[in-house]
């Protein structure tokens, strides 16, 4: 990945945050024949893993995915934050300066291993206590039959990721005046589009 100094993140906290934030990820696989596959997925995180932490997800025994990454022994997956349009006429002197773009984005590279059973069922449990929380109602895979279960075991195939690089870049007008900074952050807050104010919080919490 492109990275200018300015915007290089090496905060492991700050990056790891940024995981959590957006889990539902792009996992990238180069094959040998030098072709590229890619799939969406929803990422668990484990921070405490090794030096980078590690990442966890399934994907359909059909995707030829899992193989892949196998095969090619090395994976990347990408998690995007928020993002938005600056216009120059938020600058102190818009006159003298062009539009650009703030963001922020994953990284995360490593080695993958395909899940034993166990590993697999605890991933899927995690996935779902996760996103339906602990509401009464709330859908637990207890609620299935021993067979319905394993059948739909036996569709997917869980990869564990122990990540060896974690590149983090969050542009943030870090190269731009304290002024016009703080007049970026300022705009992103009263425009309040869906990914501005999360980004306003960024750029508040950069140091």
């Amino acid at each position: 990945m492109y990275q200018p100094h300015a915007f290089q993140e090496n905060d492991r906290r700050r990056v790891h945050d940024l995981i959590d934030a957006h889990s539902f990820g792009t996992l990238l696989v180069v094959s040998r024949e030098g072709g590229l596959d890619i799939s969406h997925v929803p990422f668990v995180l484990d921070r405490n893993a090794g030096d980078h932490g590690r990442l966890r997800l399934h994907v359909a025994t059909a995707n030829p995915i899992w193989q892949a990454a196998l095969a090619a022994g090395r994976v990347t997956a990408v998690f995007a934050g928020p993002d938005a349009y600056v216009s120059a006429s938020w600058y102190e002197r818009p006159a003298e300066q062009v539009p650009t773009w703030n963001y922020a984005v994953v990284h995360a590279h490593g080695t993958p291993t395909k899940m034993e059973r166990e590993d697999l069922l605890r991933l899927l449990d995690e996935l779902v206590a996760a996103h339906e929380g602990d509401a009464p109602e709330a859908w637990r895979s207890g609620l299935l039959s021993s067979a319905l279960r394993d059948e739909l075991l036996s569709q997917i195939v869980g990869i564990s990721i122990e990540v060896t690089e974690l590149e983090g870049k969050f542009k943030l007008s870090q190269n731009r005046s304290d002024i016009d900074r703080a007049r970026v952050t300022d705009a992103l807050r009263m425009r309040g589009r869906p990914c501005d104010a999360a980004l306003a919080e960024l750029m508040a919490t950069r140091t």
